[in-house]
């Protein structure tokens, strides 16, 4: 191969480097157009010992509260915050996360991770061994009828 030949090609080379380096890519969203993320809605945990409800929106906002049932020392919590798509059923919520109880308050910065079933309709937190959500609305703004409502 000819030096011209050789420079030509180095030189076409850099160029899409450059240019594919450049370029704003954004990925696809994973769902059609108009369709809502399967986690938007209202999710309820009933646990012998404590209930919990997230309500995930759009907009990718979420709040979450929880209190203990029938247990020594109660407590209550809320979390709130944003939350990102991480993967094909996979996301994570990000935001602070209050606590008050009998004993203590406890206020921390927190990221959890959160699986959605979708055979099932429900989602779990990982941290959180057998602790599963069931949905109750896909309508994240819904009334809740449950004894165990918590309201924010």
């Amino acid at each position: 191969m000819s030096r011209t030949a050789i420079i030509l090609l180095m030189a076409i080379l850099v160029a899409m480097s450059l240019v594919t380096g450049c370029t704003d890519v954004q990925p696809g969203s994973p769902l059609p157009e108009g369709q809502q993320d399967p986690i938007v809605g209202v999710w309820s945990s009933q646990e012998p010992n404590r209930g919990t409800i997230y309500r995930f929106w759009e907009n990718r906002t979420f709040d979450a509260w929880s209190h203990s049932v029938d247990t020594h020392p109660k407590y209550f919590y809320q979390y709130k915050g944003e939350w990102k798509v991480r993967g094909s059923h996979e996301y994570v919520t990000e935001g602070p996360h209050i606590g008050y109880g009998d004993v203590t308050a406890l206020a921390i910065w927190r990221d959890l991770t959160v699986v959605y079933e979708p055979a099932c309709d429900t989602f779990s937190i990982p941290v959180y061994q057998n602790q599963v959500f069931s949905r109750l609305s896909h309508d994240p703004d819904a009334p809740l009828d449950s004894p165990y409502s918590l309201t924010g």
